[in-house]
């Protein structure tokens, strides 16, 4: 992971994704790529240089760019393009003042047009740590594509992955079946007996036991494929109507396949 590019609107929470982003760089190395994108470009100088000075940078090679364009998320897509980067590494919106917590429309929006895998942070990091990622998914064939990412970003950090089958009330594949997809998963990829978890869980909804799971086992990301139908919203949807909100809501990978 050399490259990482990460959009800065000044807010609170793009500073997440920037003390994040910075973890993961002094962790494995590499640039980090600031990107703020202006109407105005004098009015920011000042704003990116504060930016450049934040003290969890110290040590790191970044580098601070900014870029005039009307859709933001192809303006970001295109850095992206510019630079080569290995990963986009975004803030998100917090709570509103309705108290409904957002995904944010930006982010949303490079999840389902970028071409590059994307790792969403929704509020400061308490423990700047990465031992454990968990991976949902139903272990389809579909799914071998993804896991492979999701291994070497994972593999990079020495970190266990929890394999994950959600079943619902009204679902009723044996977990026989279920268990067998995982092992033909498990075989597949050759992974090492402590690399790795594996667990079927039941939920009332998948959304809600990825959430639920990963709260209980105090999972430190969560990695998901993204074919742009939405998925990290009903994640958010479901920590709003569960109240699982703010420090219990996990980074979330999406990887692109």
């Amino acid at each position: 992971m050399k490259t990482i590019l990460i959009p800065t609107d000044f807010s609170e929470n793009s500073n997440y994704a920037l003390e994040y982003a910075s973890f993961i760089a002094k962790s494995k190395g590499g640039e980090l790529i600031i990107l703020h994108i202006t109407k105005d470009e004098g009015s920011v100088l000042e704003k990116l240089q504060k930016v450049r000075d934040l003290p969890f940078f110290k040590g790191l090679t970044i580098k601070v760019i900014i870029r005039k364009g009307k859709s933001i998320s192809k303006t970001i897509n295109k850095v992206g393009i510019e630079f080569d980067v290995d990963l986009i590494l975004m803030g998100s919106n917090g709570i509103s003042n309705v108290g409904e917590l957002l995904l944010g429309s930006n982010t949303e929006n490079v999840i389902r047009n970028s071409q590059f895998n994307v790792l969403t942070i929704k509020h400061k990091m308490l423990d700047l740590s990465l031992n454990t990622v968990l991976f949902p998914s139903d272990f389809s064939s579909e799914s071998y594509a993804i896991f492979e990412i999701v291994k070497k970003f994972a593999d990079s950090f020495n970190a266990q992955i929890h394999l994950l089958r959600v079943v619902t009330s009204d679902q009723k594949k044996g977990s026989e079946t279920i268990s067998n997809k995982m092992d033909a998963l498990i075989t597949h990829f050759q992974l090492p007996e402590n690399s790795y978890k594996k667990i079927i869980f039941r939920d009332t909804t998948k959304e809600l036991g990825v959430l639920n799971y990963s709260i209980k086992s105090d999972i430190d990301m969560i990695a998901i494929g993204s074919h742009g139908k939405g998925i990290v919203r009903k994640l958010v949807k479901e920590s709003i109507s569960q109240n699982l909100v703010r420090d219990t809501f996990r980074p979330i990978l999406t990887v692109r396949f």
